[in-house]
Formats: structure tokens, sequence, C-alpha cells
């Protein structure tokens, strides 16, 4: 599903099942507190045993391309990066400031689209909101958004004072 504001909605894209061992992963990993944030950091889809989420990634790309056709001729290839973060957000926690995908470093720069997938249905707050779009997602388990990276595209995470959050996100980036 397609918001008007180029922001690609799909519903189950994992089960429950998937995003179970996902966050078993996460749960079992030594995790990196940056700024609040628990991650696995830097997962990789060519040594990871979760081949689903690559799966799944690339058909919704596909999807996403194809109903934005001027990307399949841009200037220089592109696809999905071969990393990614498994992130957990405890109660009372969130990526709470408004940012973009794209950045000065290096491989920041290179990002055309972000992608995010919630493992875990969140009933109290824990979705994302893009308030240029005036768009607010929920969380739910198993569903992807893909969104351009670029500062028309800003967003933040919703607070659950009460509820773990759990999310895999990453990027497609100029090769």
């Amino acid at each position: 599903m397609f918001l008007d504001k180029h922001i690609f909605i799909k519903r189950k894209c994992l089960t429950k099942n998937q995003c179970d061992q996902l966050i078993n992963c996460i749960e079992q990993s030594t995790l990196v507190n940056h700024e609040n944030i628990y991650y696995v950091k830097h997962c990789e889809f060519s040594s990871n045993s979760f081949p689903f989420l690559l799966n799944s990634l690339t058909e919704c790309v596909h999807e996403y391309v194809e109903k934005h056709t001027f990307m399949k001729r841009l200037y220089y290839p592109w696809g999905i990066y071969g990393g990614y973060n498994l992130q957990k957000y405890e109660p009372k926690m969130s990526y709470y400031g408004e940012h973009m995908e794209h950045g000065k470093f290096e491989k920041e720069s290179h990002r055309l689209l972000a992608w995010m997938i919630y493992l875990n249905t969140v009933r109290d707050g824990g979705g994302t909101c893009w308030p240029q779009q005036k768009f607010k997602s929920k969380a739910r388990a198993g569903d992807l958004l893909i969104w351009p990276s670029g500062w028309t595209h800003s967003h933040y995470g919703i607070v659950s004072n009460t509820e773990t959050k759990y999310i895999a996100t990453g990027w497609c980036s100029f090769l």
C-alpha cells in the first residue's frame, strides 16, 4: 500500500514466527546502548541466518520501484545496503529527535531509501511519525515501511510508556 507521500507500507511482510526469531536474536545478543537505543550493531545480510528478511525486503523494494519507475533509470547503481540494525526500545525510550537517514558521513550520504520492520505490536504508542507528511504509523508486528531517506521525510519515534518496541531497520544506497 502506498501513501501519497512516497511512504510504502506492506502489512504482514513478515510472519509472527519470523518476527519472533529476530526478537530472540536481539535478546540473545550483546546489545550496544547508544542514546537509550539498544541494538545489535551491523548485522549483515550475507552472513545472517534470516534469509526471509532479505527475501521479503527485496520483494517490497521491487514493488516500490515499480511504483516509482524513474528509480530503474538512476545514473548510478543502487540496491539494498548489506547491513541493517536490530533495535530494542525499552518503555519510555524512543529515537525522540526528528531526523533524516541521509547524512554527512560517506555511508549516510549514499542512502536513497530507508526501511523499517516492526517486530512486535505496541498498543501504547510505539509507532513512527513523519511530521511533514502528517502521517503516523502504528507499530504492528511484521509491517514494513519504505520511504525516501532525505530531509523531505524526516521522522521520529513515538514513545510507549509501558511497552518494549523491537524493529529491524536499514537502507537502500548507491553502490
